[in-house]
């Protein structure tokens, strides 16, 4: 038995550097996930807080943008109004054009009839100034009657005096028409004037339309940039987030893993306790037995010498039922059978629940401060004390029909074999994993777990 008991132990031993080491490189990967997620997580704050930016200046740049296209619509309408008046005064300066055409044709005519007149006229008085000339010098006139020559005389005066009175009134009429011809050109140097002004203001606002389109492109690239980078930074967001969603699915796994070999080493060592305790009874009882046979035989060699022909049988059995009867007064330790709640606290996770993907839990988590007193559910005695991966500090307690298990202890008080009684402190409370200060405490039935909260 004491070998079996040995090479219990030394397989306990092998298990636990064997998962030790699983463990080890498990919480291992966990830190490596838990920085990655971290560092992860910076970078969506960081692109979170760039997108956010990036909608704020597009934001303000889409307001600027509608600024924009407000001056440019403003500047078209000036621009079509600057373009009405330019066509409308070119229109009036065609029509001026027109007019001092028909005025210097009218005037050149004027002055044509006005020459012609003048050198008729001219022609005449010669030749008048010639025929009196030769009269008075030839007497061509002396067979005619004073009469006759006077009328002739007043006819031609008349005549010339006609002549005279159409050229004055021609001349008036060519110098009226040359005034309003300079009028007209005038005027109409004033309309080129006033389209040279139309015209420069025009093509100010052909350039301010043109800087403001080009400011516009400049408007609309920036919000398209804007955009794409905002698109970019949350498509890699997502992809982080995804990259996060697989290093949790890894460190639940990893954790569930912890947890498993957690349960075969409490597992290993209450059945290495169990056996050791056993080994303990047997090495006791036989150790009992034998001190009892040897008193039996000294007795039964002095009733040997006191009673002759008596057989040593009878010796015999009468240890035999000696033994059957102290066997029977040897009972393991027991408890009320009703728990009490190791600590006072909220119970943050149940019996049964998935904590973990793919990993139920098999006791139940009490919230509580650190350093606050532990207490034994109920009496018992202590199996093991001392420290377990991913457990901290933990106290396993034999009721008899029921074992309790304390986990996440920063320090115990009790040690192994020794005999509590409930409501005994065993330790103080420390921190999971995770930081929290979370109770574990576990109600096991045998090697199988069953939920505490049947028996609180």
């Amino acid at each position: 038995m004491r070998k079996k008991t040995k090479v219990a132990f030394i397989f306990i031993l092998v298990f636990s550097i064997i998962y030790t080491d699983q463990k080890d490189k498990n919480n291992d990967r966990i830190k490596q996930i838990n920085t990655q997620i971290n560092q992860n997580n910076q970078k969506i704050n960081k692109n979170s807080g760039e997108i956010n930016k990036a909608k704020k200046d597009e934001n303000v740049t889409t307001s600027q943008l509608k600024n924009i296209e407000a001056q440019i619509k403003k500047l078209q309408a000036e621009y079509d109004d600057a373009q009405k008046r330019y066509t409308d005064v070119l229109r009036e300066i065609g029509k001026n054009d027109d007019e001092i055409r028909r005025d210097i044709n009218e005037i050149n005519k004027n002055s044509e009839i006005i020459n012609v007149n003048k050198e008729d006229l001219a022609k005449k008085m010669i030749i008048w100034d010639r025929v009196r000339r030769r009269k008075e010098t030839l007497g061509l006139f002396a067979d005619s009657g004073i009469v006759v020559q006077d009328k002739r005389n007043h006819d031609l005066k008349i005549f010339l005096n006609k002549q005279k009175q159409y050229i004055q009134v021609v001349e008036k009429t060519k110098e009226g028409v040359e005034g309003e011809k300079r009028q007209v050109e005038s005027l109409k140097s004033q309309n080129q004037a006033q389209a040279s002004r139309i015209m420069a203001a025009r093509n100010d606002l052909e350039s301010k339309n043109k800087q403001l389109n080009v400011a516009k492109q400049e408007k609309n690239r920036i919000i398209a940039t804007l955009r794409t980078k905002q698109s970019k930074l949350s498509t890699e967001n997502k992809t982080i987030q995804q990259s996060n969603s697989k290093l949790v699915s890894e460190r639940k796994k990893l954790e569930a893993e912890i947890q498993a070999i957690i349960a075969r080493e409490l597992r290993a060592q209450q059945i290495a306790a169990q056996k050791a305790e056993e080994e303990r009874i047997r090495l006791a009882e036989a150790e009992r037995i034998k001190r009892e046979a040897e008193k039996g035989g000294a007795s039964g060699e002095r009733n040997n010498s006191s009673l002759s022909g008596e057989k040593a049988t009878t010796t015999t059995t009468t240890t035999t039922k000696t033994t059957t009867t102290t066997a029977s007064t040897y009972s393991p330790p027991k408890g009320t059978g009703a728990l009490m709640m190791p600590m006072s606290g909220s119970i943050v996770t149940n019996y049964g629940q998935e904590k973990i993907q793919g990993l139920t839990s098999k006791g139940i988590e009490i919230r509580g401060s650190v350093g606050q007193a532990v207490k034994a559910a109920d009496s018992g005695n202590v199996i093991y004390s001392g420290s377990l991966n991913n457990l901290g500090n933990v106290v396993i307690i034999d009721h008899g029909n029921l074992i309790t298990v304390y986990g996440n202890l920063s320090g115990v008080s009790v040690s192994k074999g020794q005999k509590v009684t409930k409501g005994q402190t065993i330790g103080t409370l420390g921190r999971d994993i995770n930081r929290e200060a979370n109770l574990y405490f576990e109600t096991r039935k045998g090697v199988n777990t069953v939920n505490p909260m049947n028996y609180l």
